[in-house]
């Protein structure tokens, strides 16, 4: 079996989706080779899978972005409500902004403050452009136009940090907690209206005034193309539920800023629906939907 998934080694999505595959191999019985498409901000891996033989043999993991944010946007291959099938939700990112330890700023007020100052001079490292991060940055500049930054994409949330500790960017959207833990990175905000437990202190978007981007763009979804048989999802889905309960996979969260949320395969379709609603008045307004 393959599993497509849609960011860079090393991402939170890439982690949970790995340990989510060590679970399934267990139950499944078979052999479940990561194949990681950072292209496109998660559009690539969803419109390879859309494309997909409709027998089980391919999965794909995405940031619910390229399902709801980023075809508005931009012209897609796909329909995300009709050309796949959500069998699960298996986590919620909450994406960190960072710094260097030894930056200017030491709070999310100080940093507006020099963003300000800046008149756009100020640069932040994105895991590429329409990632869940990007959104919640571009809504804030919406909703605050004294506020403009500078973004540069990278493969994914290890790219930009290296970027950040080398002096190449000001700041970057990050999800690892094992280097905010350790000093080397100095959390700023949550790029979510909602605060991981694992960082108490840090302030949200919500803290700030600003909207939160919404839950579906930083949800987790594993895919399967659509038409695939319904005992053929029925056997997935049981595998891929058990081995989001597991030990293992509930740990390797620990490692990142994402929530452990669990939808199984109907909530999980309702949750896309409801998620494409609820955002599409939000971004218009944003000026962020075509």
């Amino acid at each position: 079996m393959r599993l497509i998934v849609a960011f860079s080694p090393g991402s939170a999505l890439d982690g949970a989706a790995r340990a989510l595959a060590r679970g399934a191999e267990k139950e499944l019985g078979v052999d479940i080779i990561v194949q990681n498409t950072a292209s496109g901000a998660g559009t690539t891996a969803v419109a390879q899978l859309a494309k997909a033989r409709a027998d089980g043999s391919c999965l794909a993991a995405c940031a619910g972005n390229a399902l709801i944010f980023l075809p508005r946007r931009n012209p897609v291959s796909y329909d995300p409500l009709r050309d796949v099938e959500p069998l699960l939700v298996f986590g919620q990112a909450s994406p960190v902004l960072v710094t260097r330890p030894d930056a200017p700023w030491r709070d999310m007020a100080s940093f507006l403050e020099a963003t300000r100052k800046s008149r756009g001079s100020m640069r932040i490292g994105i895991p590429g452009l329409g990632s869940p991060s990007h959104t919640a940055l571009v809504m804030m500049t919406a909703k605050d136009p004294s506020l403009s930054w500078r973004f540069i994409p990278f493969g994914g949330p290890g790219e930009a940090e290296t970027a950040l500790l080398g002096g190449h960017v000001d700041a970057a959207a990050s999800g690892a907690l094992p280097r905010i833990r350790q000093g080397q990175l100095f959390p700023l905000m949550i790029l979510a209206g909602t605060r991981p437990v694992t960082l108490p202190q840090v302030p949200t978007l919500a803290d700030g005034g600003f909207a939160d981007p919404g839950r579906g763009d930083a949800s987790f979804f594993l895919l399967a193309p659509k038409n695939v048989p319904e005992e053929t999802l029925n056997r997935l889905c049981a595998a891929f539920e058990k081995a989001a309960g597991s030990e293992d996979f509930l740990k390797t969260l620990e490692h990142f800023s994402v929530a452990p949320v669990l939808k199984a395969r109907e909530e999980a379709k309702a949750f896309l629906s409801e998620a494409w609603a609820e955002e599409d008045a939000t971004l218009k307004a944003a000026g962020l939907s075509r």
